[in-house]
């Protein structure tokens, strides 16, 4: 099962475009040419080692910003954007300026600045009537709707004692594989989470959502699942705790019943990256049977910022041999798979080594059919750790949601995980780091 899914509110990702002269210095190009790719891995990478020698305002500018947004900076990416919007708007152009207006409310709403995003997003809309229409803007408009329901509400926020904070886990078998489950105290009563990188808010089904009187904020909101939309409610859980850890003030997504997807497997209660984001570091002990939310978190490693954040979306960077891999981490996937652009680079040996099979899958959203290629195994490697992927589908068939595979080559769930005795999610620092056993 994949339980792969995020709000429909129209903001999945901005287009920040740089139109660069003919004689644009060599920095300038290269940066230039990576910020119009959208490779934020390498744009992180490269863009420290020749800040020096960019010239253009516009091009060190959006390198900050899209550097701060993808690598889990908001505060520091909204005070950018204010000085760039106050300073730089002739430099930047008025595509640009619109789409940093957007990212700014984005980036305010996901911090819980509800009104003050809204607010700044109709305001914005209302000023530029003299010389466009607001129709020609939907994603401000939906993005300022979807923070304006939610403009009296509180902050989602954690309070822990200064110590470090333990749990159990259970791995338990869900369709194809297993799913990792955590539990999580409501009102008194303790129940079963799964555990989910991939889900970018904490998610329960209606029933759920009605068994423990989850107020609901709105009444209709679309959500999108692996294989397909669907519809569900929004609500706010005033506290949970998560051993002795309070999360208050959670936006919960409360999905509609789907038969469908239901009699394959039932899906009550998920928390997702909104929680992880929190608490900034989050240790695995898959063999252990435990969780650890350090207080301290542990700091980068010398191999670097190998993990971005985007819509509550995790991606790794990951090595096979030399070639370069962009992975979603999702833990709520029981197995790993490889997606369809991968089987685009490495048609011819992937059919020459593999064996196709057609497999069905359910995952929030519907149930799917899809022809794969099963391999023995692909060497990978994260940060300095290398591991074998054994037995693992690679899909190719052509996806049929637009955006949801999006050029990563792969998902790395379950299966993933639990190949290591530690895995450790630090979002303060936005890395990933395994250890195997000794």
């Amino acid at each position: 099962m994949k339980n792969k899914y995020c709000l429909l509110i129209g903001i999945t990702s901005f287009f920040i475009c740089l139109l660069q002269p003919a004689n644009a210095q060599e920095a300038d190009q290269r940066i230039g040419n990576l910020i119009n790719q959208g490779d934020w891995f390498r744009l992180e990478e490269e863009y420290p080692k020749v800040a020096g020698q960019v010239q253009a305002v516009a091009i060190k500018a959006l390198s900050e910003v899209m550097i701060g947004c993808y690598f889990n900076k908001p505060g520091e990416t909204i005070a950018l954007i204010d000085s760039l919007l106050e300073h730089h708007q002739e430099d930047l152009g008025f595509a640009n300026v619109s789409s940093l207006v957007a990212l700014r409310g984005k980036l305010q709403g996901e911090i819980g600045l509800y009104a003050q995003s809204a607010d700044v997003l109709y305001d914005f809309l209302n000023k530029i009537q003299a010389f466009a229409k607001k129709e020609d803007f939907p994603s401000h408009q939906k993005i300022a709707d979807y923070y304006n329901t939610l403009r009296n509400e509180a902050a989602p926020v954690v309070s822990r004692p200064n110590v470090d904070t333990e749990i159990p886990m259970t791995i338990e078998k869900a369709g194809r594989g297993v799913l990792m489950f955590v539990p999580v105290q409501i009102h008194g009563k303790t129940y079963k989470f799964i555990f989910d990188t991939g889900a970018g808010s904490t998610f329960v089904s209606k029933r759920f959502a009605d068994e423990v009187g989850i107020r609901v904020v709105r009444d209709s909101l679309f959500l999108q699942g692996a294989f397909a939309t669907s519809t569900g409610r929004q609500g706010v859980l005033d506290s949970m705790m998560i051993g002795d850890i309070v999360f208050k003030n959670a936006i919960v997504a409360i999905a509609d019943p789907n038969p469908a997807v239901d009699t394959v497997y039932q899906v009550d209660a998920v928390l997702g990256t909104d929680f992880m984001r929190l608490v900034g570091q989050v240790d695995l002990y898959p063999q252990d049977k435990k969780v650890v939310f350090p207080v301290k978190t542990t700091p980068l490693p010398d191999t670097g910022r190998n993990m971005w954040l985007y819509d509550g979306g995790l991606r790794l960077k990951v090595f096979s041999g030399d070639e370069r891999l962009r992975f979603v981490f999702d833990t709520g996937n029981v197995r790993a798979d490889m997606f369809y652009p991968y089987y685009q680079k490495h048609k011819e040996w992937i059919e020459k080594e593999g064996h196709k099979e057609t497999i069905s899958g359910g995952g929030f959203g519907g149930v799917r059919t899809l022809d794969v290629f099963r391999l023995p195994s692909i060497p990978m490697r994260l940060g300095n750790t290398s591991f074998e992927m054994e037995n693992i589908q690679v899909e190719c068939n052509i996806p049929e949601i637009d955006g949801f595979q999006n050029e990563e080559d792969g998902s790395l769930g379950m299966d993933f995980i639990n190949l290591f005795h530690r895995v450790t999610i630090n979002l303060e620092s936005m890395y990933l780091n395994v250890e195997k056993d000794n």
